[in-house]
């Protein structure tokens, strides 16, 4: 059976998924074929996402600290590769090969891997976390080991969260063995609840996490974030994803008229599974389960 660890470099180093077929939900409605994105290498996206973030009450400091990084990143790699504005393009499409951008990446800076979506979310996002002052988690071999090989590079990339805060938030958690959505969104609530994790509640930012089933050996089961990205809420009700896609792949700002559409979006890329004993990928906003009316719906 494969082990944890290769599930795990699968999934942060290239993150590709082929497009889920739907399966039987409440509501049926055409799935999403298209998405609306930016790679933040314009000015004109660039400022109106400082503008959503400055609204909403991110700091100057973490917002700078997110767009210095953006610029690392695509100041690394072939710029034809790279959005010039919004774009339209298939749910799965890429302008890049992503075993030729990684070798970019590799080529101007070494060994060091990058920042990933658990980094920049936290980046973005840790001025509406709190945790409890003694949560004590210890990531081993753990979804954090390549994140918190980047971190050892760069402390700052938490934009002022801790490295403690970040272990409470991501780190893995024991699960049971089931199939059942409910019952595992009951154990990251409450494994959050024991680790001090709590959200501060504003309408206008909200945490958007893909949890992952995994059972790296027959009695262990596990939950862990595969992804997670940050979503801003214009005044006109607009929605914005913000994500980095994987550690050698860029950072996006993806636009939505609903959640129903970013959900599809999500599952859509990540729900990769046939036939398999663990439960879906399953959506949290904030420390609950995102609520969207959606084909995806199980």
């Amino acid at each position: 059976m494969k082990s944890f660890r290769q599930t795990m470099l699968a999934i942060c180093v290239i993150l590709i998924a082929s497009a889920f077929a739907g399966c039987g939900a409440a509501e049926q409605r055409p799935a999403l074929e298209r998405i609306e994105y930016t790679n933040l290498n314009d000015s004109g996206s660039r400022e109106l996402l400082k503008e959503l973030l400055s609204d909403t009450g991110v700091s100057d400091g973490r917002i700078q600290g997110f767009f210095r990084r953006v610029d690392h990143f695509n100041d690394s790699v072939k710029q034809e590769w790279l959005t010039d504005g919004f774009e339209e393009a298939e749910l799965l499409y890429t302008k890049y090969d992503p075993y030729a951008m990684q070798d970019e990446w590799t080529a101007k800076n070494g060994t060091f891997p990058g920042y990933n979506c658990r980094i920049t979310a936290m980046n973005l996002f840790g001025d509406f976390l709190s945790v409890s002052a003694d949560s004590q988690i210890n990531a081993g071999e753990d979804v954090l080991f390549v994140d918190e090989e980047t971190l050892k590079t760069d402390p700052d990339a938490l934009g002022g969260s801790s490295l403690a805060d970040f272990r409470a938030l991501y780190s893995s958690m024991k699960a049971e063995d089931t199939t059942e959505i409910k019952r595992h969104v009951q154990t990251v609530q409450e494994e959050w609840a024991s680790r001090g994790v709590t959200f501060r509640e504003n309408e206008r930012i909200r945490l958007i996490t893909v949890f992952f089933h995994d059972k790296p050996t027959e009695e262990e089961s596990l939950l862990f974030v595969g992804h997670v990205g940050v979503l801003l809420t214009a005044e006109d009700g607009t929605l914005y994803f913000v994500e980095k896609v994987a550690f050698q792949e860029p950072y996006r700002m993806l636009r939505f008229a609903d959640r129903t559409a970013l959900s599809d979006y999500l599952i859509g890329k990540y729900d990769t599974s046939w036939g398999q004993d663990t439960a879906s990928p399953f959506i949290m906003e904030n420390n609950e389960l995102m609520d969207v009316k959606s084909r995806h719906a199980k």
